[in-house]
């Protein structure tokens, strides 16, 4: 059944595969699965090897069923004949489509030069683990040492096949092209915008000054011809002791040369080539394949191989400027994702193996060091990650102010967070940024934040929060104020009491505005205090204002507040004189 491409053309279910084909989807899916649990758990964790032994029974089983699957694959898909048993997922109307964990397979294939692969019956394990090995290592990122053809080649699988594109070569033809008259002349390079003819392919073979040549004299020119023709099967029988030691002695130098870690050995041939040409130009070149290796290696999540890498970076360049540009470069374009779910499932000694590495990073590992603060589940990673950022950004707190803005909430509270465990008045003009977020959640943070900031820079950020509905914010910002006296903080409390709509606030916001006035304010605020008490003359009601106004008077406690006390005693409002008589009660109780 060929499907279209086209968005007019719905693409089959599941239930319309057919029996191979539904097989094969669902054991591309376990092989999604045990590569992302994979890449999050250690190889020795028992859910590791769980999901590595679950994925033989099924695929021999199908295979001992339907016969070999031959697979052909394009950079999206993989087909069982012409159904694609694996593809990208379809959006639908009501919901966006999911991506799964096999999506990405098709091209990791193809991104190797895999067009085909040949699952035969009988497959042992040892063929299916270096399958799954090879998936698992180009899975790591773009960043890797060795791609699947080469992997699989090595493994010498006998009941996997694949088929790649073929190697591309650069063939240079003659240096000149040949004259229209059979002559010489004509440019110098290679022929690409004519078909070669013999001329070409037979002229001038050797190496020639300044061109390059597809056939070099001192690869065989130099050769002695035979005189005499040679009995084939006796010279191969002599030759073959000869070829069983060369083929042995390779073998082990492979297996050995495979068995020993590069990265052990990478540091001493680095120093080696710049012991050998110390210039500016080989440290430079050096550095540059330093830093890819150090990138590679936060991919892959490992943070010992960066660290050492980190070392040998800075032995290469002290001062970063050879590397920092290429770093910044390449640390943006990481898998944050893989990233934060891999330290989200790690230990806590490898988190701080990965927290160490980023500090010492510095500036270029600042966007790596947010995205995990940003996309990081548990608590506890994110906890680490502000930790992180504070001695990241501890110099330059400014570099945080782009994520104040940021959408996801939590995000800025974050960083929010982060500038007020840096504190200082650098951070101040940042948290007044803050203080304008839409999110309660975060200007309340920015109100804890404000503690470690100046006291006269502070005050206006809090000052401009006593407006608010929201309870929490404007306890918080209320009770940072009144740490000490502040005419500002008064003046602002009394505007709001006075204003039109203080009356619709709740009652526990309206004390809790003048349990601050009592703190903060001084006999500046007992006119307007006054005002408040004798309120509606002759028709004045008992209200939670006049009894505030009273008891705000008893705790300025001076003698102009005692004697505005006194003086409403003396009221012809009942109301009045009732609530300076609790006012001054409430001071006889204390």
């Amino acid at each position: 059944m060929t499907i279209g491409t086209g968005n007019a053309l719905r693409q089959p279910s599941l239930k319309d595969f057919s029996a191979p084909a539904q097989a094969a989807h669902q054991w591309f899916r376990l092989i999604g699965r045990a590569i992302k649990i994979c890449r999050l758990y250690k190889p020795d964790y028992p859910i590791v090897v769980q999901v590595r032994d679950q994925l033989l029974e099924p695929l021999a089983q199908a295979l001992s069923i339907y016969g070999a699957w031959r697979f052909r694959i394009t950079p999206n898909e993989i087909f069982l004949l012409d159904e694609a048993v694996v593809r990208p997922s379809q959006p639908t109307a009501d919901a966006e489509g999911m991506s799964s964990k096999e999506e990405t397979l098709p091209f990791l294939f193809y991104r190797d030069g895999i067009r085909a692969l040949v699952l035969l019956p009988g497959l042992p394990r040892r063929d299916l683990d270096a399958l799954f090995d090879a998936l698992l290592a180009s899975s790591g990122g773009v960043i890797t040492h060795d791609d699947m053809v080469t992997l699989m080649w090595q493994a010498n699988t006998t009941h996997i096949q694949i088929e790649a594109v073929p190697l591309e070569q650069t063939i240079y033809l003659s240096s000149r092209r040949p004259g229209a008259g059979g002559g010489g002349g004509g440019e110098v390079g290679q022929s690409y915008a004519w078909t070669p003819s013999g001329n070409e392919i037979r002229a001038e073979l050797g190496q020639a000054s300044g061109a390059a040549q597809g056939l070099h004299r001192d690869t065989f020119d130099d050769w002695p011809l035979p005189l005499d023709p040679a009995d084939v099967p006796s010279a191969y029988q002599k030759m073959l002791p000869a070829m069983e030691f060369s083929r042995m002695r390779l073998s082990t130098e492979w297996v050995g040369e495979r068995s020993t870690d590069w990265t052990v050995q990478a540091p001493d041939v680095i120093r080696e080539i710049l012991g050998l040409a110390p210039g500016s130009r080989t440290r430079s070149l050096l550095a540059h394949s330093v830093a890819t290796w150090l990138v590679g290696a936060i991919q892959r999540s490992s943070w010992a191989e960066a660290q050492e890498t980190l070392r040998l970076l800075r032995e290469l360049d002290p001062d970063g400027s050879l590397s920092t540009a290429e770093l910044t470069e390449g640390i943006s374009g990481l898998d944050t994702d893989d990233i934060s779910e891999r330290l989200d499932e790690s230990e806590t000694d490898e988190q701080a193996c990965f927290f160490a590495l980023v500090v010492a990073l510095g500036r270029p590992a600042l966007d790596l060091a947010c995205s995990v603060m940003a996309k990081a589940r548990k608590s506890r990673t994110r906890a680490a990650a502000c930790t992180m950022l504070c001695y990241l950004c501890s110099d330059e707190p400014e570099l945080l102010a782009p994520y104040i803005t940021d959408h996801r909430w939590y995000v800025a509270r974050n960083a929010v967070f982060i500038l007020g465990q840096i504190g200082g008045a650098e951070v101040a003009s940042i948290l007044a940024l803050a203080s304008e977020h839409p999110e309660p959640r975060v200007r309340r943070q920015v109100v804890a934040a404000l503690g470690n900031v100046p006291r006269d820079l502070r005050a206006p950020i809090l000052v401009a929060h006593l407006d608010t509905q929201d309870p929490q914010l404007l306890s918080a910002a209320l009770n940072m104020l009144t740490r000490e006296k502040n005419s500002q903080a008064a003046e602002t409390i009394l505007k709001q009491i006075a204003a039109p709509d203080f009356e619709s606030r709740s009652e526990d916001n309206q004390r809790t505005l003048f349990n601050a006035l009592a703190e903060v304010a001084d006999d500046a605020a007992i006119p307007a205090l006054k005002l408040l008490l004798h309120k509606g003359g002759w028709f004045a009601r008992r209200t939670l204002e006049r009894s505030a106004a009273a008891r705000t008077l008893q705790r300025l406690g001076s003698e102009a507040a005692q004697a505005a006390l006194a003086e409403g005693l003396r009221s012809r409002s009942e109301a009045v004189r009732l609530a300076c008589q609790e006012a001054l009660a409430t001071r006889k109780a204390a």
